[in-house]
């Protein structure tokens, strides 16, 4: 195709016909190139089907942008629940502490308030950490309690080999549980840490700008607030490198399992005769007779049946078994869709059309005239540049199934060379 059509107005721009009849660079001006289009029509089955329904692009794309909106929204709206409920545990751990009374360190041999040393500088009250969440239960549990239900599925030997795995990774998992747990209260105590240290270095700032000194004691215990700011930076950042503790590889489930399953009844062989004796291999000239019912009769049934008319003018309706041209109802028959896309599949992977063909009788009688002129098949397929037995075929017919059976048509361009001949002169006492 030349280059004006594929920028025409009437090209199929954005369509997979336009990737076959020859748009498939870049600078396709559709709003997907017909490359791409050509691409996900040959590799997503509901995007064709949407395509063969004839259903426009742009409402293609809508679709698919409203399906991924709407599965943003949901894992959006499921992040916000998850949140939510993690907020309400935690204001329930809290006032659960707050209503528990603090106990008395006197009789445990705690020091005396007076007998505390003084503190040089005015004490700033740092803020008290929050207390920690309530333990989340891990999903590897859940996973446990429905793989036990398993066993009653297994053999013996199965079932107790998976029963030692589970004990095994059930180990496993509590440990793994307790580290999580620590680390968990780890990042929570170091966090609490930190936030408490910002909030003392922000409150010896404020003082610190007001300009009193009382001694220097405020400009001390700013600076101790830096001090303990940065330490506690620094845990942080080192417990951030962390990695956090991975779960243990759950044991792989057994492949084979309790199957009960009844003795087969002994198979029975169809004589011979039948369809079935013929699927076998049988030669026997009842069994092909047999065979050849079975395929006509079933040949009929698919004729028979009705088929959609959004089906006629298809090759999908020459499968259906409308294989008749005068009597499919559409403009054009199914066996000539059939035959079309059938060509257009050879010429998409490469394979050149076929030759133009001639009648044989003419260019058999030509080669006779030859011979009885004294040439030989060998000189006449040397001199036409053909092959020997092709031209044995076109005097004696085909061998094998079709054997005797002489061709109705030859190549053109074989035909003119064998018409151009000229016998030999003075080769009459040549024979074939």
């Amino acid at each position: 195709m030349h280059t004006i059509d594929i920028i025409g107005d009437q090209f199929p721009h954005g369509t997979p016909r336009g990737f076959t009849e020859g748009c498939r660079g870049a600078a396709c001006p559709a709003l997907i190139s017909c490359r791409d289009i050509h691409t996900r029509y040959a590799g997503d089955w509901s995007f064709k089907r949407l395509i063969d329904a004839g259903t426009p692009l742009e409402e293609i794309i809508a679709r698919e942008k409203a399906e991924r909106d709407g599965v943003r929204e949901r894992d959006r709206a499921a992040t916000h629940a998850d949140r939510h409920a993690e907020a309400r545990t935690t204001r329930t751990t809290r006032a659960r502490a707050a209503q528990r009374k603090p106990s008395s360190t006197r009789g445990r041999g705690a020091p005396h308030a007076a007998t505390l040393p003084a503190r040089a500088a005015p004490a700033l009250s740092p803020p008290v950490a929050p207390e920690s969440a309530a333990p989340r239960v891990h999903p590897g549990y859940a996973w446990l309690s429905d793989a036990e239900t398993l066993a009653a599925e297994l053999t013996v030997e199965q079932a107790a080999d998976w029963r030692r795995a589970l004990d095994e990774y059930r180990s496993a998992l509590d440990a793994h549980v307790a580290d999580l747990t620590g680390w968990a209260a780890d990042r929570r105590r170091r966090r609490a840490a930190l936030r408490s240290a910002k909030l003392l270095l922000e409150q010896t700032g404020i003082a610190l700008s007001t300009g009193i000194s009382l001694d220097g004691a405020i400009s001390a215990a700013a600076d101790a607030a830096r001090a303990e700011y940065d330490c506690a930076l620094a845990a942080w950042e080192e417990h951030a490198a962390s990695a956090k503790p991975e779960p243990p590889a759950r044991p792989r489930r057994p492949r084979h399992r309790l199957v009960k399953r009844t003795p087969a009844a002994p198979r029975e062989l169809k004589p011979h005769g039948t369809n079935a004796c013929r699927a076998r291999g049988c030669d026997r000239p009842e069994c092909i007779e047999a065979g050849r019912q079975y395929h006509r009769a079933w040949v009929a049934g698919r004729q028979g049946q009705n088929i959609e008319t959004k089906h006629h003018g298809t090759a999908y309706g020459y499968q259906l078994g409308c294989k008749d041209r005068s009597n499919c109802p559409a403009e054009i028959s199914c066996a000539d869709a059939s035959l079309y896309e059938e060509r257009r599949r050879a010429r998409q992977a490469g394979i050149p059309e076929q030759a133009p063909r001639v009648p044989a009788e003419p260019v058999r009688e030509r080669v006779r005239e030859l011979m009885a002129s004294g040439m030989t098949i060998l000189s006449i397929a040397a001199d036409a540049q053909v092959s020997k037995t092709g031209i044995k075929i076109l005097l004696y017919g085909r061998s094998g199934a079709r054997k005797g059976e002489l061709p109705a048509a030859i190549e053109q361009a074989k035909a003119d060379r064998i018409m151009q001949l000229k016998p030999h002169r003075g080769a009459s006492s040549r024979t074939a």
